[in-house]
């Protein structure tokens, strides 16, 4: 039962990225992602509602709503929608998928939670010299391009900051509590975000962008964040990060299909060094035991 939530996990948010760029057709970015968390919340809200538990918001609590609303639901989606509109859905994905080795210099460098052995740095470097491979066919990346590849970065590292101060802070918060107040405070950014840019900007509502927003609101948000403090709780947390490294090829392989995206040769090799630097810094080391 846990490896079936397991990869329906997996598909869930590797298809995000394609619903992502379908709901970004006639409707501006930080208004989509506004609106998807708004919905999100509302969910959320119903589901306290009815559980009848009172809620009691402690200091630590309010620390990571602030850094879960702000980092994530806010800064984090908003970077990603707006990379969304220069670059395809499944280079935005690879990029993403740094956020493992990000997380490991902040939890390093940062907080000293955790140490840096060599194959994980060795790992790191690989990732760098993916996302180097990335950017380096100049003849190929206009301006805009290099803009959201540089902006999928940019969320990645605000999730990365998140994770960390999560661990630190989050281990008796409530996960439905936490995603209830972290989604609404994050649409509540957005929403201000698009009503001062994106006022001059049309609205064009459409079957295919209404069904992505519903989607990315149920699926992607309220049942995908549900799942994973579930598997958190049963599977080992190494395991359930693997997740980061299925996760882009479901979006590169549902983007190929749908959307017909393409990606040069150089950023395909890219792509292969990025997740094998990600895989050497995140996978766990074998040890050898002797004996019963």
């Amino acid at each position: 039962m846990d490896a079936l939530l397991y990869a329906f996990l997996c598909l869930i948010w590797g298809s995000t990225w394609l619903a992502i760029k379908v709901g970004l057709v006639g409707v501006p970015p930080f208004l989509g992602a506004g609106l998807r968390f708004v919905i999100s919340a509302a969910v959320l809200g119903v589901m306290l509602a009815l559980r009848g538990q009172a809620i009691r918001l402690t200091r630590v609590d309010k620390i990571c709503i602030l850094s879960l609303g702000l980092l994530v639901f806010w800064l984090d989606y908003a970077a990603v929608y707006w990379a969304e509109l220069r670059i395809s859905s499944g280079l935005t994905a690879i990029l993403f998928s740094t956020m493992p080795l990000m997380t490991a210099l902040l939890s390093h460098f940062w907080t000293r939670a955790e140490t840096l052995s060599g194959r994980k740095t060795a790992g790191i470097a690989v990732g760098i010299a993916g996302t180097t491979l990335l950017f380096w066919p100049q003849e190929r990346l206009g301006f805009q391009e290099v803009l959201g590849m540089l902006a999928a970065l940019f969320g990645s590292l605000c999730a990365s900051i998140n994770l960390v101060t999560m661990k630190r802070y989050a281990n008796r918060t409530d996960p439905m509590v936490l995603n209830f107040f972290g989604m609404g405070l994050g649409a509540a950014c957005l929403l201000t975000m698009s009503a001062f840019l994106e006022r001059t900007l049309g609205v064009a509502w459409t079957k295919s962008n209404v069904l992505a927003l519903v989607y990315l609101a149920v699926f992607g948000s309220v049942i995908a964040f549900t799942t994973y403090f579930r598997l958190i709780k049963v599977m080992d947390a190494t395991v359930v990060s693997l997740n980061t490294l299925i996760i882009p090829i479901v979006a590169l392989a549902l983007g190929y299909i749908f959307l017909k995206e393409t990606l040069t040769p150089v950023s395909i090799v890219g792509i292969g060094v990025v997740l094998v630097g990600v895989s050497a810094a995140i996978l766990p080391t074998r040890r050898h035991h002797v004996g019963g």
